[in-house]
């Protein structure tokens, strides 16, 4: 991943405990290619902590193994639904693929198995969550439209130096006034509101990873490996990486 002949496009970051704070534990995705037809494509699943500088790094133990728990499809540029097969690495699971047409490819992940965030020692609700990845790779020049894969998705276009976002739960077009989450390569927050189109604009103003999250909390009651939850947290992680 380090070698100077890989271009690491993106990453798509998953924060299981607290989002991006200093040392908080994380899932991530990165994806590395020469954006050419047939030539390999590496996508690799990490564990790891981000510190107090946004630094990432890698980490092994249970919770690498838990990894295995999200299952992957990738979506090529004429619609071909492919799934990806994982292989464990020292610090990573790994999997690849070769485009064989030009256009976006999508490599969207989910993750139904998580435990449920018990609060209940503190006075607060549990909590099941329910966790998606997404994210964007492409040969040749982006083109076509992109549609909704999963239940909740996020996708982008960038228009000039702006980067269109479009957020969809359940097939359609997210609700207006929906809050999207993005945070910069520093890990600073900023907040944005969809359109009545499901959209939302933002301008980056720095080069590096960028992750867009939506929310949607489903306010239904369960139990859940003999743990009892007041809600369903489905949250979407998507990323790019502006060069």
């Amino acid at each position: 991943m380090k070698s100077k002949q890989q271009n690491i496009l993106f990453g798509v970051l998953l924060l299981i405990f607290f989002p991006l704070l200093g040392k908080a534990s994380a899932y991530w995705m990165e994806i590395s290619g020469g954006h050419k037809i047939g030539g390999r494509v590496t996508v690799q699943l990490i564990y790891g902590n981000i510190d107090e500088l946004g630094v990432r790094h890698r980490q092994t133990g249970k919770e690498l193994l838990l990894a295995a728990e999200f299952s992957f499809k990738l979506i090529d540029p004429v619609g071909k639904i492919t799934l990806l097969h994982f292989v464990q690495k020292s610090d990573c699971w790994q999997a690849t693929f070769n485009p064989k047409n030009k256009g976006v490819y999508r490599i969207l992940g989910i993750n139904k198995t998580h435990p449920v965030i018990d609060r209940s020692a503190t006075g607060g609700e549990n909590v099941l969550p329910i966790d998606y990845l997404c994210g964007q790779y492409w040969v040749g020049l982006p083109k076509g439209k992109l549609e909704p894969a999963q239940f909740l998705d996020l996708f982008s276009k960038t228009e000039g130096n702006v980067v269109k976002i479009f957020a969809f739960k359940d097939n359609l077009p997210a609700k207006a006034k929906t809050k999207l989450r993005v945070f910069n390569p520093e890990n600073w927050e900023r907040e944005l509101v969809l359109d009545d189109k499901g959209e939302a604009f933002f301008l980056p103003t720095m080069k590096g990873m960028y992750v867009i999250r939506l929310d949607w909390v489903d306010p239904k009651e369960g139990t859940y490996k003999g743990t009892a939850y007041t809600s369903i947290r489905h949250r979407c992680n998507y990323c790019l990486f502006v060069e």
